[in-house]
């Protein structure tokens, strides 16, 4: 090739201002909308459309008023069927072609980020101005509360509909893109090598024209209807790049048929086969990857399936003196239809349909499907049941006491959808990176059309047409986007089906990293009751006695290098026979009600000071966890770095922590650790992939590798690699359904017996708590199903704002506060409250009414 300076230096030029131009365009700044006020004045309103993006991009709202965002999506799909406000823990199904409200709470002035489901296209809430008393900023638990209640059970149904109709409609779009590109293909390749085996009226560019003109139009309607529009919201993604380079190729290939004289002799080839072979390779990808998500949400979705559609309603308004059993005594109901208070029969065999209390008979129930566990429960008159849980053995009469979105089940894929909505920590390079992505593939493509036209050897045109069309389509930004959030779903899902219930998706992350847990002791440890056959002349407490499985969770946990602490407010006495009994390494007993959430900050500050002392970073394994049950656990599981509830415990202790073990046994604590390794394991094996993909494919599409072996990446190939990236990591993500979290919880100690004996042989170390003293501790000697001690938590604390110079005790440990100028202070309702740190104000402010209840 002749070297000519003045066309080199113009293709340069026009790279670099088409280079200019992209940046521009998309990290230019968005003007907001502005939300407006409904009719009743009391809440904000702005409506977004979904189609290729959100428009408008950018929403500006008041700080402090209820906001209703109406999100008009005018399109199918996987990729926007879901707005996801990460900060707020919200994730909201968006039917395709219909209008859906999502209600937020008032919430203080700040930038609110959400994007769809696949992490691809974003959007921005900015909520501006000053907010009224009440609004700090929201803990995501606490902005999902207070949204209205949905049932997620319902909504996971109309999901998985929505996806098998865009299942049958991209069958049907492959099935034509194949009939129809298939003849050119096959055509085209046999005359590249070998111009004598095809007619020539075969390899008419014309011909080939008008099959692939419907696969373009057709079939690439789903691929260009999202793409070109999120180019013009400046959120580009996959299906942008898509469009981008087969419209490149195909108007190329139109005008060789019309005017090939414009192009230089040796460029005048049409590529209609690529454009056929690349959409439909696309919706093949599109195809095997929906199918392959199906299986991501499959843990729910098998729990939901559970919950039987009918329920025998009974015809009386008591079970007494009504044969019950009598099918002529019941009539049968769509569950929907079910309201509290109603009686419903249950056989031996059938599921329970919704949540209730035994009113008649009796029955052993299996509830591993809600709590992990195996063994059957026996129940009588009474007794609590779970909603899809199944009667094997017995027959009982049941008065409903939660429907619809109440249920426990309904709650359990209501939390799994907020955990799911929240973002990894390890996610945000991958966010970071995507941002750019696009853009930047973009550009990439600028300077490969430019390099190639300057430099290249002829014939130029048409390899860098070539070039720039592979590198637009071989990159694949979903693979960025999809690495962390496909791992997080099946995880979280594993977790459900399995009695673990993770709020998010950083604590998922960050319980690997435990280093100490520390255990509560009544209703934890222990029972927290006493038999009926007990010795009423001795104290409940020396008759409390250990979960089973508590011994081998603790064994577990030491056997992995983990420390292991109790907190009690029993005597040294009877705490350290617990602590011997279950094998605790550390026991720290007469703790009052207000000390556990002080012990807990303290061992974080000892940790803390060991790490500032070595001046080393922190260890890998070095986060506290907190596991209780009761009301005064609820401070302690806020402190904790990882908040551990027992489910079988009260509903404020749940609410303030990271992980709930829906069956209360210890060794879900192992099973949460299992969990965070295999899903972090899986992570890092997409992101791996992800990274590599686009590091490799991108170069090699740009024609690095033609120096060297004078061969160029063929778009149809690269349109192959990129339908398969995706692909490759949904098949990954699911390789988690055979992950085996029960691992280690009796592998390192074999049995309760061999638990037991190597616990009794461990000499725990006692520290009594003498730091705090009780203006009054309600005697509770004789009620043996209660927790050792009340919680009063506001017997030390400054309710009313102190003056400067005067004390004030941290809500959530109960350290004493100096007031003056460099206090960490929180307002709430009005009032000023004082903090020993950040620490202490952050957990605070996660649920406030808990700490000053």
């Amino acid at each position: 090739m002749k070297f000519n300076l003045f066309s080199t230096a113009a293709a340069l030029i026009a790279a670099a201002a088409l280079t200019w131009l992209v940046l521009r365009f998309f990290f230019g700044e968005q003007k907001a909308a502005s939300g407006a006020m409904d009719v009743s004045g009391k809440r904000q309103t702005a409506t977004i459309t979904v189609k290729g993006g959100y428009s408008p991009a950018v929403v500006s709202m008041r700080a402090g008023t209820p906001i209703t965002l109406t999100f008009d999506r005018q399109e199918t799909g996987e990729c926007t069927s879901h707005v996801v406000f990460g900060d707020l823990g919200l994730d909201a199904m968006l039917p395709g072609n219909a209008v859906t409200d999502v209600e937020l709470p008032a919430l203080p002035a700040g930038e609110y980020p959400f994007a769809c489901g696949m992490n691809m296209v974003h959007g921005l809430l900015k909520v501006e101005g000053n907010a009224s008393a009440g609004t700090d900023k929201l803990h995501p638990l606490t902005a999902s509360a207070e949204a209205p209640m949905v049932d997620s059970a319902e909504a996971e149904r109309r999901e998985a509909a929505e996806r098998t109709k865009e299942i049958t409609s991209l069958t049907r779009l492959v099935a034509i893109g194949t009939v129809l590109t298939l003849p050119v293909f096959i055509v085209t390749m046999l005359h590249m090598a070998n111009p004598m085996l095809v007619p020539h009226w075969m390899v008419n560019p014309w011909l080939q024209a008008i099959l692939i003109t419907p696969v373009m139009f057709y079939c690439g309607h789903p691929i260009h209807a999202v793409g070109f529009p999120a180019l013009a919201h400046r959120s580009p993604d996959m299906n942008s790049l898509v469009s981008l380079g087969t419209s490149a190729a195909y108007l190329y290939s139109l005008v060789t048929c019309v005017a090939p004289q414009v192009f230089p002799e040796g460029s005048r080839e049409p590529y209609f086969e690529s454009v056929g072979v690349v959409i439909t390779l696309v919706l093949v990808g599109r195809l095997l990857e929906t199918k392959a998500r199906e299986g991501t949400g499959k843990a729910v979705q098998s729990l939901i399936k559970l919950r039987p559609r009918t329920a025998h309603k009974l015809n009386a308004a008591s079970p007494e003196n009504v044969e019950w059993l009598n099918p002529a005594n019941f009539t049968d109901m769509d569950i929907d239809t079910i309201a509290v208070g109603d009686l419903l029969v249950v056989k031996n065999g059938e599921r329970v349909p919704t949540d209730g209390i035994i009113v008649a008979g009796n029955a052993s129930i299996d509830e591993s499907m809600i709590t992990g566990e195996s063994k059957p429960v026996t129940k009588t008159t009474g007794a609590a049941v779970t909603g899809a849980t199944v009667l094997l053995k017995g027959d009982l009469v049941m008065q409903a006491t939660q429907v619809g979105a109440n249920t426990v089940l309904s709650q359990i894929a209501a939390m799994v959808a907020r955990a799911q909505a929240t973002k990894a920590p390890v996610q945000q390079l991958a966010d970071r990176i995507a941002r750019y992505f696009v853009p930047a593939v973009m550009v990439i493509a600028i300077w490969t059309f430019a390099i190639w036209i300057a430099l290249g050897p002829a014939p130029q045109l048409a390899h860098a047409l070539i070039t720039a069309v592979s590198v637009r389509i071989i990159a694949c930004p979903c693979a960025l986007g999809l690495a962390t959030p496909l791992s997080v779903t099946v995880s979280l899902g594993l977790g459900a089906t399995n009695g673990v219930l993770v709020t998010s998706a950083k604590a998922l992350e960050q319980a690997r990293r435990i280093g100490t847990v520390v255990f509560d002791k009544t209703g934890t440890i222990t029972r927290g009751v006493v038999d009926t056959t007990a010795d009423w002349n001795k104290p409940s407490y020396e008759q409390d006695t250990v979960k089973e499985g508590s011994p081998e969770a603790i064994a577990a946990l030491r056997a992995r290098g983990i420390r292991t602490v109790m907190l009690s407010g029993d005597k040294a006495e009877v705490a350290g026979r617990i602590a011997r009994e279950v094998g605790i390494d550390t026991v720290i007993c007469e703790v009052k009600p207000d000390g556990k959430a002080y012990w807990i900050a303290k061992l974080q500050r000892e940790r803390d000071e060991n790490t500032a002392t070595s001046g080393s970073s922190r260890a890998p394994h070095d986060l506290i966890a907190m596991v209780g049950d009761g009301i005064n656990d609820a401070p302690a599981l806020a402190q904790a770095d990882l908040g551990i509830a027992i489910g079988t415990g009260t509903d404020v202790a749940m609410q303030s922590a990271d992980v709930t073990l829906m069956s209360g046994d210890l060794r879900g604590v192992i099973r949460t650790i299992n969990l965070s390794n295999a899903t972090m394991r899986n992570i890092r094996e997409n992101l791996g992939w992800a990274f590599g993909y686009n590091i490799i494919g991108i170069p090699i599409a740009a024609g690095v590798l033609y120096p060297f072996t004078g061969w160029l990446l063929s778009p149809m190939i690269a349109g192959l690699a990129m339908a398969l990236s995706s692909v490759c990591l949904v098949l990954n993500a699911n390789r988690l359904h055979a992950a085996n979290i029960s691992g280690g919880t009796t592998t390192d100690i074999t049995g309760s017996a061999a638990a037991t004996t190597t616990a009794n042989t461990i000499e725990p170390t006692v520290i009594v708590d003498d730091r705090t003293s009780l203006n009054h501790v309600t005697d509770q000697s004789n009620n043996p199903t209660n927790k050792e001690n009340t919680m009063d938590m506001g017997m030390h604390m400054h309710h009313n704002t102190p003056a400067d110079g005067e004390t004030a005790t941290d809500p959530v440990c109960g350290m004493t506060v100096a007031v003056n100028d460099d206090a960490i202070t929180r307002e709430y309702e009005g009032k000023s409250y004082y903090f020993c740190g950040e620490h202490c104000a952050t957990n605070f402010a996660k649920a406030p009414q808990i700490f000053l209840s």
